[in-house]
């Protein structure tokens, strides 16, 4: 994380062009940009963000919600690094795990939903214009969807109701991303967002012949004529 940061730094105080601008990889760097999103009224999974350091009482958060089985993350991090899901009754078990976590970034408490093990949608923007859309599912037992846990993905085709309610996750982001996935899962029928991703490589572009071509659009749109 360290590591990463330092050398982000470097590109932007070089100046070096990205396609994404500086204030939202600012931004989307540590997912509490989730509570900003929650703020401006964007639908997502329903969160409490523990800032680095700080003391909080897990369980009684979550209970107070009502939430029973939950997830906990990391602000900071990706591929499933330090996350765990587990009965409210099983917290002592990870509470040194989370305990480490919290000594260098925060972390997202979560309920966890039954429907993304039908799958987590992941909806591909480039300039702000929908391209395509994968699920990932998790394999038989487990709720993780990345491929190193066993998770697959497949093609899908989404309701254009759907995608405006992606799309809204990113009109709110700090500027318009050259691209982004915007991952969710889909309860009630309505889109609750995940993770807004803007640092993410993978974009599925395999998933869907016209993408890369849509992507190259959008990345020689924003190079100096």
């Amino acid at each position: 994380m360290v590591e990463f940061r330092s050398w982000l730094d470097a590109r932007i105080a070089s100046s070096v062009l990205m396609c994404n601008a500086r204030e939202i990889l600012d931004w989307n760097f540590d997912k509490s940009y989730l509570q900003d999103l929650a703020r401006k009224g964007v639908e997502l999974v329903p969160t409490i963000c523990i800032a680095r350091q700080e003391k909080a009482d897990i369980a009684a958060l979550a209970r107070a919600r009502g939430w029973n089985d939950i997830v906990v993350k990391p602000t900071i991090g990706g591929g499933g690094y330090r996350t765990y899901r587990f009965p409210l009754d099983e917290l002592p078990r990870y509470s040194g795990e989370i305990e480490q976590t919290l000594a260098d970034r925060g972390v997202l408490v979560q309920p966890f939903l039954p429907e993304i093990l039908n799958g987590e949608l992941s909806l591909l923007f480039f300039d702000g214009v929908y391209s395509h859309a994968v699920c990932k599912r998790p394999k038989a037992g487990d709720y993780r969807v990345q491929f190193q846990f066993g998770g697959t993905n497949e093609n899908v085709e989404v309701s254009e109701a759907l995608v405006a309610q992606a799309r809204v996750c990113i009109a709110h982001a700090p500027s318009l991303p050259v691209y982004a996935r915007v991952d969710g899962v889909v309860k009630d029928g309505k889109f609750l967002l995940m993770e807004l991703e803007v640092f993410e490589p993978l974009m599925f572009l395999s998933r869907d012949p016209d993408a890369p071509g849509r992507f190259a659009r959008a990345i020689r749109g924003r190079l100096p004529r």
